[in-house]
């Protein structure tokens, strides 16, 4: 079983410091493993953003015997001892990040005394990628020369001087922007957006990637793939090389917008300033009016083409050069964030399947059935992404109680889906503290679920299929208005809301994940009795034919907006009861009681079915998780036998009642082998 870790380890009580993450030490190795953890996220070699001087420090600056007795590691040696004991500790490359960190030295300028943290000594000054990448400081850290012997050339061919000054994204109006949710409130640091389409940027990134494949990463994970798409929210980028690869663009993706136009020449910066726009008016906060601005929709079609184009070719460069000088070709990832559509193209490119999963709640079943789909059968693992549900989980640690963290873990597994265990892990500085678990717990759940991993393979019992249609979620979340809140799922709400409906009243559903890399089929449609489409708009001339094709001998119905040429197959309802009757077949394979407080997955097993049931009874006052007293689950087929497990108080019992089950005693999580 994949077992992720956000792996930051942040201190507690303090905030959290992007992009260098505290040096890790023997003890927290041993940690990970006593937990089963053996995908570690966001765990180290992350300092290139700072500068590559900076990151060569952080792989294999030695560490001093003061802090080897308590078991200190520089990277390299993390990475080694990581791979020692069969865990996979992923480098993190941040695409969003530039930054300048405030710094004391030493009159002479050979000493560093503080940096990020002052103390009030010495000079002040700032340290970051302008200084590092013209050795403002040669007494302090290594000339950039040592990584570019013979220099860094932009687009032009000129030869690049400050890269802060070449690799910052601007707005039309020629300004900065900064990615403003990792700084840490009230300090004297910056971190700038680059430009992502700035080829001496992606130079840049490659090296960053070599240091890490040299110092043994275990493997690479991309943060903030959808970096234009920040910058286009904020203004920008106008820069030059954003100029002429949209310029090139337009000619190979003409349209009547372009008609008039003098595409050898044009510039879009130009363009938009005759016409009397500002940054403001092509922020993130004008939502769907931004729409109206001439060619908008194609800028912004370039923009996230080229987010998959970066990503395949930090990809192929990662395998390559980890099979010429390591003999073989390192696991490689991204941060796809909530599963969001604008990261569909780089699935393909993806080893490991890995995310941030945002708006986290009690209870959230559909969104793990959605990201199964989406995960494709890769592994991979998702951390969390803070929020109250979040604050109140670290609260509840705090006076051990554990109840609600376990359930956040266990749900997730039900469903084919994973949240990593946070080691550390941020809190977007919402708090001044980071994430870690009650590691005795953590212990004891870990061991648990290597003994019943075979509970835990998935093969989900559906007899109803839902279309996720990425292209027409693509279109709500980026040229609707809605992908400013992200925490909506890019604010595809019949989906969402319709799938939570279904789990919700136990109706067995998979969930069809429909895009151009996975078109839809005749086959993916098989075994299967109905078919739900929530707002599919945008399928192929194919796809149609085959939805036709399957409403000849099974039930189909269109909720939300609809193809056209898919009227006749428009199913209307005003309350969600209707929708349930319909999808609930004649001879359902099982019938679940209705309780709230319990829900449900069903897997194919080799001697029947594994049937997991999750407990929500989260009492308010006392933070604990109180058991079901009972739930019937009634099986369309005799059943032989039944054998309960439960976590983590191993309370349940079950009864067999011809097709009936009997489960009592509902734990946090409880999963039956049932025998047929």
């Amino acid at each position: 079983m994949t077992r992720g870790m956000h792996y930051m380890c942040w201190f507690k009580e303090d905030w959290n410091y992007h992009p260098s993450m505290p040096s890790k030490r023997l003890q927290q190795v041993e940690d990970a493993a006593s937990m089963k953890g053996n995908m570690l996220l966001w765990s180290c070699l992350g300092s290139g953003a700072i500068g590559l001087p900076y990151l060569q420090k952080e792989a294999y600056e030695k560490i001093q015997p003061r802090f080897k007795f308590y078991g200190y590691l520089n990277d390299q040696e993390f990475c080694r001892e990581c791979e020692k004991r069969g865990i996979t500790a992923y480098a993190v490359l941040w695409k969003a990040q530039l930054w300048e960190f405030p710094a004391e030295i030493s009159e002479e300028e050979d000493e560093l005394l503080s940096m990020n943290k002052l103390v009030g000594e010495g000079k002040k000054v700032m340290i970051g990628m302008s200084e590092l990448s013209t050795n403002r400081y040669p007494k302090l850290f290594e000339p950039i020369e040592t990584f570019f012997p013979d220099g860094l050339y932009n687009s032009e061919g000129e030869k690049v001087g400050d890269y802060l000054e070449e690799f910052a994204a601007q707005t039309l109006e020629g300004n900065r922007i900064l990615s403003s949710w990792l700084m840490v409130p009230h300090h004297d640091h910056k971190c700038y957006t680059p430009c992502a389409n700035n080829p001496a940027y992606m130079t840049y990134m490659k090296k960053c990637l070599q240091i890490m494949i040299d110092a043994g990463a275990g493997g690479i994970l991309l943060d903030e793939y959808d970096v234009q798409i920040h910058a286009l929210s904020n203004g920008g980028c106008f820069c030059k090389d954003c100029m002429k690869q949209f310029r090139q663009y337009l000619k190979e993706h003409p349209s009547a917008q372009t008609e008039g136009l003098d595409l050898d020449q044009f510039n879009y910066r130009e363009y938009l300033l005759g016409l009397g726009y500002h940054d403001e008016d092509l922020k993130v906060t004008q939502l769907a009016a931004r729409m109206d601005i001439p060619l908008i929709r194609e800028f912004t079609q370039f923009n996230l083409d080229r987010l998959e184009d970066d990503f395949r070719q930090i990809c192929e460069y990662v395998k390559t050069y980890s099979k010429e000088t390591r003999g073989k070709e390192l696991p490689v990832s991204a941060n796809l964030f909530n599963c969001l559509p604008r990261s569909e193209g780089l699935r393909k490119y993806c080893d490991t399947i890995c995310g941030e999963k945002s708006g986290l709640k009690l209870r959230q079943d559909a969104f793990y059935k959605f990201g199964y789909s989406f995960m494709q059968g890769k592994d991979g693992s998702f951390i969390q992404d803070p929020n109250d549900h979040i604050l109140g989980i670290l609260d509840d640690i705090d006076h051990n109680k554990n109840d609600a963290y376990m359930l956040f873990m266990l749900e997730p597994l039900a469903h084919g889906f994973n949240i990593s265990i946070s080691y550390g892990g941020w809190l977007i500085n919402l708090k001044k503290d980071s994430f870690y678990p009650n590691l005795e717990t953590e212990r004891k759940m870990g061991k648990w679920l290597t003994e019943h991993e075979d509970l835990f393979r998935m093969d989900p019992v559906a007899e109803v299929a839902v279309i996720y249609d990425h292209r027409s979620a693509l279109e709500v979340e980026m040229f609707s208005g809605n992908y400013a809140d992200p925490h909506k799922e890019g604010g595809f709400r019949n989906f969402f809301d319709i799938t939570q409906e279904l789990c919700s009243h136990h109706i067995l559903y998979n969930v069809i994940y429909v895009s151009e890399d996975e078109p839809l089929t005749a086959e993916r449609l098989e075994g299967y009795q109905k078919l739900l489409l929530p707002d599919v708009y945008r399928l192929t001339e194919e796809e149609k034919g085959v939805i036709r094709d399957f409403a000849k001998h099974g039930d189909a119905a269109a909720v939300g907006r609809i193809d056209r040429d898919l009227f006749d197959l428009a199913f209307h309802y005003t309350k969600f009861f209707e929708l349930e009757d319909w999808c609930r077949t004649e001879k359902p394979v099982i019938t679940a009681e209705e309780n709230a407080k319990v829900g449900l997955a069903l897997h194919h097993a080799p001697y029947g079915y594994n049937l997991h049931l999750l407990n929500y009874n989260l009492n308010s006052i006392t933070r604990e998780i109180e058991p079901v007293s009972s739930f019937v689950v009634e099986f369309s087929d005799p059943i032989q036998s039944a054998q309960v497990h439960s976590f983590p108080e191993g309370r349940s019992t079950v009864k067999v009642e011809g097709n009936r089950l009997i489960v009592c005693d509902l734990d946090i999580d409880t999963v039956i082998e049932v025998k047929k």
